[in-house]
């Protein structure tokens, strides 16, 4: 099985150099159609590593489900696996996310820029720019939800795991056997 899982990180670890290609191809070509080609393919590589990381630790998962249905304790190491499966992928983004300061400056800049046009009149073209405003102002909005909501979903897991009882093992043990034999997974 090792060799298996060690093939499965090779290979997407090949798939990511032709990635970084087609994502300079997609820079060069500037063109929407490129950019979204490189975005389906950065979910599937995105997917396929989820599935390498799940097969990895499967066996380990497997034995935590047991310890946790006998209401045993786990150690720091079992709650570090339970924590990659329920919220590595939070993790890995918010570890590898460095953009939230910029997010929020643009966020206090498009505030006060809307805050500026309450005092327009309500032109078509002025109407047009706002619109247009609010749409940056949604994207910001958007990046900046997604980046605390897992921040807030790593913090709740962590702090679940720190005081585990008998009713959350049965239920965090319920949670990992579904994902276990989830076949989206």
């Amino acid at each position: 099985m090792n060799q298996e899982i060690d093939s499965l990180s090779e290979e997407n670890m090949e798939y990511l150099k032709g990635m970084s290609q087609a994502m300079k191809q997609a820079q060069a070509d500037n063109t929407s159609e490129s950019f979204g080609y490189v975005a389906t393919q950065l979910v599937k590589s995105k997917n396929d590593i989820r599935q390498a990381i799940e097969q990895a630790t499967a066996g380990a998962v497997a034995a935590i489900i047991g310890k946790l249905e006998n209401n045993q304790p786990l150690t720091d190491a079992e709650k570090q696996t339970v924590e990659l499966w329920v919220v590595g992928d939070a993790e890995g983004y918010l570890k590898m996310e460095n953009n939230f300061q910029d997010w929020m400056q643009e966020y206090r800049r498009l505030m006060d820029v809307i805050a500026a046009w309450e005092s327009k009149t309500g032109s078509v073209q002025e109407l047009v720019e706002v619109h247009g405003l609010l749409e940056d102002a949604i994207k910001v909005a958007d990046a900046a939800a997604h980046y605390l909501e897992d921040r807030e979903r790593v913090a709740r897991c962590q702090n679940a795991l720190s005081s585990l009882n008998a009713e959350d093992n049965k239920f965090i043990a319920g949670l990992l056997k579904s994902m276990l034999t989830s076949p989206e997974r």
